[in-house]
């Protein structure tokens, strides 16, 4: 239904009672110079058009069209009305073939992905579904390598983002393909009160001595990692002690010993201490896209996206803004 509009000057409105039909009737008039065509035209008998017509411009309260011995004509405004009528018409017209398309097409089904969750899972999302305009995109939370192959293998997820550390290297199924991103430093966040807690760099074997938390669900491959570095820089074979975040940060301020691995990238995390950097980076993490044969995404696009958003200012902070500048080279510096 057409929403009335105020005439000019004369107090007369556009009556609701005129839609979208009425315009195609005097439209389809005006075309056929004749009642009588325009009824043949429409399929409708003369007699019922002309009651039509009647009730359009009572509505109006004004003739819309003028009659002769030579036909019908459009009086001065009928001339406004059906200039006007022509848009409406071609816009109605549009707006059915829109909704005839939209039918005919089914809606695009999700593009279903995964992630580890990390600093970058959330990015992800976005850079996925700016590679595949049109698709929904829904992220699942992957933490097992079991499970990620399954979903891939079976196409629950069409690509995943995963991580990996040196010595625990994925290898994946035949099937499956795997592109590295890029490598992050880990640092390590220490009580105030421990004794490098005023050292911005300092090696993992002056670390003897600390107790070692985890936040609980860390990846067991960073896990045996983090104990083969420490065994190799001579601190022995580490007890490493999981707890949840809030703990860990309750630890850190009150146990002088305490160190927990951090990433060195945070999207704005408070930390309850120092974050050291280790020389060297003896802990890394590997960040990989994983996708299987037959796979929709555009991966390289995906990668490229992944690594301009991580360098975009303010999009993910540095822990050590200083570190990082002095080594460039890192992912996210």
């Amino acid at each position: 239904m057409i929403s009335p509009l105020i005439g000019p000057g004369d107090g007369h409105s556009w009556p609701s009672e005129i839609d979208v039909r009425h315009l195609r009737l005097l439209d389809a008039i005006a075309s056929a110079g004749s009642l009588a065509t325009a009824a043949t035209a429409l399929g409708l008998s003369q007699p019922a058009l002309s009651a039509q017509l009647h009730r359009v411009e009572r509505a109006l309260e004004r003739t819309v069209f003028e009659r002769d011995r030579h036909g019908i004509r459009p009086t001065a405004l009928g001339v406004v009305l059906l200039k006007h009528a022509k848009r409406v018409l071609a816009a109605a017209d549009e707006l059915e073939s829109a909704i005839r398309r939209f039918h005919r097409t089914p809606p695009a089904s999700p593009l279903r992905i995964g992630a580890f969750p990390t600093v970058f899972t959330e990015t992800l999302s976005g850079v996925v579904a700016a590679t595949a305009p049109g698709r929904p995109v829904e992220l699942d939370t992957m933490t097992g390598r079991t499970a990620l192959f399954t979903a891939l293998l079976d196409g629950t997820v069409e690509l995943a983002l995963y991580v990996d550390h040196p010595g625990q290297e994925i290898v994946p199924p035949e099937g499956v393909h795997l592109l590295p991103v890029g490598t992050e430093p880990v640092f390590v966040l220490v009580s105030p009160d421990h004794p490098v807690a005023e050292r911005g760099e300092v090696s993992l074997a002056e670390l003897v001595g600390s107790a070692w938390w985890t936040v609980a669900g860390v990846d067991e491959g960073f896990r045996v990692h983090l104990t083969d570095q420490c065994a190799r820089a001579g601190l022995g074979a580490i007890t490493v002690r999981e707890v949840e975040p809030t703990a860990l940060w309750q630890t850190v301020r009150n146990d002088p010993r305490a160190v927990a691995p951090v990433p060195s990238l945070d999207s704005g995390t408070t930390m309850p201490g120092p974050v050291v950097a280790l020389r060297g980076v003896p802990l890394r993490t590997r960040y990989l896209l994983l996708w299987r044969d037959g796979s929709p995404v555009d991966v390289a696009a995906v990668r490229s996206g992944l690594t301009q958003a991580i360098s975009e200012p303010g999009a993910i902070r540095h822990r050590l803004p200083g570190w990082a500048a002095a080594n460039p080279g890192w992912l996210g510096t």
